[in-house]
């Protein structure tokens, strides 16, 4: 995920200056391959791979998983500008442990999703107060070659985990299900797939245009249809039941790791 906002920041202002850090010699390599423009080193060539990079960086951009990010945070610190500011992706990492972890920066969560790895992707972004209104139109900015960018309150990124940020994996699983449907139905899986990712792909296209999603539904159900049909099923089977406890169930879990990170951060 860091690979792809990097690349979406690239491809958004082609000029800026980007040092990327991985922990392995491997790693870096192929960073260097997907990063041909930035500037790339590891850990494991050079200790102080961390620190480097972020000294005296505007933004400096934690891609680290939640359970590392204490550690990483501490060993910046002390070579972090005091206007340098830091951009979590962790999830379940509160800002105000961040904060903890290096008093004297600004700090933004971001939690983005998967489709920004191909520039579709929907980024949520939240400044702490600290943060100046200059660095998050910048960031913004920077970020929107990446995708959909939302300012929202930290405490609504558990909502946004819910229907966006673990949303991708919901469409892929109604996929998954139409694709066994054909089959059962005497399609080949193959022609199956290709089936519903075109009708997937279509559809995804449609809503982009008219962002009305009930409306497009009501376009192509004609009464006594086939697509009626076919709705009545989900609506019947409780879809919007279904589709409300899955994003509650994610958003919940979200707020159980800020609270599990946040006991390992304060010890």
């Amino acid at each position: 995920m860091g690979t792809a906002l990097i690349q979406g920041i690239l491809s958004a202002d082609a000029g800026i200056t980007v040092r990327a850090t991985t922990n392995s010699t491997a790693s870096a390599q192929r960073l260097r391959q997907d990063l041909p423009t930035a500037a790339v080193t590891s850990v494991e060539d050079d200790p102080e791979a961390n620190r480097r990079a972020a000294a005296g960086a505007d933004f400096v951009f934690l891609g680290v998983k939640p359970w590392m990010m204490a550690e990483t945070v501490r060993e910046l610190a002390d070579d972090l500008d005091a206007n340098s500011v830091l951009v979590s992706m962790a999830a379940g990492v509160a800002a105000a442990d961040l904060a903890k972890l290096a008093p004297e920066n600004p700090i933004v969560r971001i939690m983005p999703n998967t489709p920004s790895a191909i520039g579709h992707g929907v980024i949520a972004l939240a400044p702490s107060a600290e943060v100046t209104a200059a660095s998050v139109d910048t960031l913004k900015s920077l970020l929107s070659g990446a995708g959909l960018v939302v300012d929202l309150d930290e405490s609504q990124i558990p909502a946004m985990t819910g229907i966006s940020g673990s949303g991708v994996a919901y469409f892929f699983l109604l996929a998954e299900a139409m694709i066994a449907a054909g089959v059962k139905q005497g399609l080949s899986e193959d022609v199956a797939r290709q089936m519903v990712v075109a009708t997937a792909d279509g559809a995804g296209r449609l809503l982009t245009e008219k962002p009305d999603p009930a409306a497009q539904r009501r376009a192509v159900s004609s009464k006594g249809g086939t697509t009626l049909a076919g709705l009545q099923q989900f609506l019947d089977s409780g879809i919007f039941d279904i589709a409300e406890a899955a994003a509650q169930a994610a958003a919940d879990r979200s707020v159980e790791m800020e609270r599990e990170n946040s006991e390992v951060i304060n010890g």
